[in-house]
């Protein structure tokens, strides 16, 4: 005889899975990175170091995404601690909850970001380069007129030259 599994499957509808999908959208994209190394893991449980591996979630953010997504129901933590292969101190293992496993099966894009938010993530990137860039253009402006200071207060260089320089470098 079929169970009626109903009532489980009501509790991973509604509200609280659209909650979970709309702060994936909003947050990082290393916590969809480590829902898909589960995911895509021939092993249900896995511990810190290898999610951030697999994750490619940086070391210093991955405690902080990892109990972000325990918060949310997502990942539990199995109390069982394994040292990593690289030595250090034990990594804490993790397994998905019966939630997730449902909320990547019904949520398109639980492993992977919608289009507009890679759009985003994206121009934040490139933003993030631009302000790189403008800051060493700064930079070389400021080295620039170091240079031409240096060589008008020199007695080695003429006056001739240090005109020559301000026009060749394009200092005023």
């Amino acid at each position: 005889m079929p169970t009626d599994n109903s009532a489980t499957d009501d509790e991973y509808h509604g509200p609280k899975m659209e909650i979970i999908e709309r702060k994936l959208d909003q947050g990082s994209q290393h916590r969809r990175s480590i829902l898909a190394a589960f995911a895509n893991s021939d092993e249900t449980e896995l511990n810190t170091s290898i999610l951030r591996e697999r994750g490619d979630v940086p070391t210093g953010s991955a405690n902080h995404h990892l109990v972000t997504l325990e918060e949310w129901g997502l990942i539990e933590d199995t109390g069982e601690r394994e040292y990593p292969a690289g030595g250090g101190r034990p990594a804490r293992i993790w397994r998905l909850t019966e939630f997730a496993e449902e909320f990547i099966k019904q949520t398109d894009t639980a492993l992977t970001p919608p289009p507009t938010a890679e759009t985003a993530a994206r121009v934040s990137a490139v933003e993030n380069r631009l302000e790189t860039v403008e800051e060493k253009l700064d930079d070389q402006e400021k080295i620039k007129k170091a240079l031409v200071l240096l060589a008008s207060q020199s007695d080695a260089v003429s006056d001739e030259n240090v005109a020559e320089m301000r026009e060749l470098l394009g200092v005023n």
